[in-house]
């Protein structure tokens, strides 16, 4: 099975700016997909053929290790592997991948949308039986959000909001509760029919605001014990706010409206990949905000170990305490792919969630 992620949708769309600086870290042209669960039916001649036959998801990051490059950058080294620093150029030597930050966006390494693809043994992560392909499948846009969640520091955290309640947002609601949170979590999103599922995931309330900025920010205000104050031509701040927020959305409004509904010297995560141009940063420096990155995922630090995302994500599935039961929601053939593109461009008329390829 291959999932649809929101930036294969975006590159479709063509909704990336023309002169983002990702085009430096990917090559075309490309067989799209990173999201996976697939079976190895084949080995190279130095990988162990112990992997023939097991099921796994490929941890699709193109790092030094799969580059084959010795020593590795100081990000590798340190296991944060989602922060290569190798991604923008073919390693020389051991390495000739030509740039790519992961299978999917990478003229040299195949991605999932198609019937079969090569991995790096190193990128092999294997999947207990307990866990049905339907949920392995969401192991990676999971991964990302656990990596979100254990990006901030939620020990003297009461209110956090989830700033668009899709597939990473669902994911942190349930990443964050599975991580032992018990404080209040917010999902703000304009979609209904996400309600169920964000409430299901843990989240103490679902909420949807009105498009005008005034009405917007009392609604926060009132939610969260803070105080509204206008500028001028319609520019609004809040004092007070929620102590941790996650965007989740990457739109220059979302972005904004994060910094300021949270409260001075709290924490703000980037988790969605938006480019955020003009966006007003004085919350940034007048409230001394933290604002932290989220991208991809690494070898966490969690209960005193290091441990991979992907690998503390299904300890956690398995363990029952992370759920992702209502997430896939439409399934389709390759030959399909219209279709599916469709229904993921278009969720809220669908009612999707995430949509995936099925191969079986």
């Amino acid at each position: 099975m291959a999932g649809i992620c929101g930036t294969d949708l975006s590159l479709l769309a063509q909704k990336q700016p023309v002169d983002s600086i990702l085009q430096a870290f990917s090559t075309t042209p490309t067989i799209l997909g990173h999201e996976n669960v697939a079976v190895v039916e084949e080995v190279g001649p130095a990988v162990d053929p112990s992997w023939l036959g097991r099921r796994v998801c490929i941890e699709p990051t193109l790092c030094c290790a799969v580059r084959g490059i010795d020593p590795p950058c100081p990000r590798c080294a340190a296991g944060e592997f989602g922060a290569c620093e190798r991604f923008a150029a073919p390693a020389g030597g051991g390495g000739d991948l030509p740039a790519g930050t992961s299978i999917g966006y990478c003229s040299g390494a195949g991605g999932a949308f198609a019937e079969s693809m090569i991995a790096h043994a190193s990128q092999l992560v294997p999947v207990p039986d307990s866990i049905a392909d339907e949920h392995a499948i969401l192991i990676d846009p999971v991964a990302c959000s656990l990596h979100a969640a254990l990006r901030a520091d939620i020990s003297d955290v009461q209110t956090v909001l989830i700033y668009g309640a899709g597939v990473l947002g669902l994911g942190l609601i349930a990443s964050l509760r599975a991580l032992g949170y018990a404080g209040r979590i917010d999902a703000l999103d304009h979609a209904e029919y996400l309600a169920e599922p964000a409430r299901q995931f843990g989240a103490s309330d679902f909420f949807r605001l009105p498009a005008r900025s005034a009405e917007r920010f009392a609604d926060i205000a009132g939610r969260t014990g803070g105080s509204v104050q206008r500028a001028r031509f319609g520019n609004y701040m809040l004092s007070g706010g929620y102590d941790l927020v996650f965007d989740c959305v990457g739109s220059r409004r979302s972005i904004e409206e994060s910094f300021k509904w949270t409260r001075s010297r709290g924490q703000v995560v980037m988790v969605a990949t938006g480019s955020g141009r003009g966006v007003d940063l004085t919350p940034v420096w007048f409230t001394e905000l933290t604002v932290l990155g989220a991208y991809g995922r690494q070898r966490e630090t969690h209960a005193g170990r290091r441990i991979g995302t992907y690998q503390l994500v299904i300890e956690l599935m398995a363990s029952g305490k992370l759920s992702v039961q209502p997430m896939l929601t439409h399934t389709f053939g390759l030959g399909e792919y219209r279709r599916a593109f469709e229904t993921g461009m278009n969720k809220a008329r669908h009612q999707a969630i995430k949509v995936a390829f099925d191969f079986r």
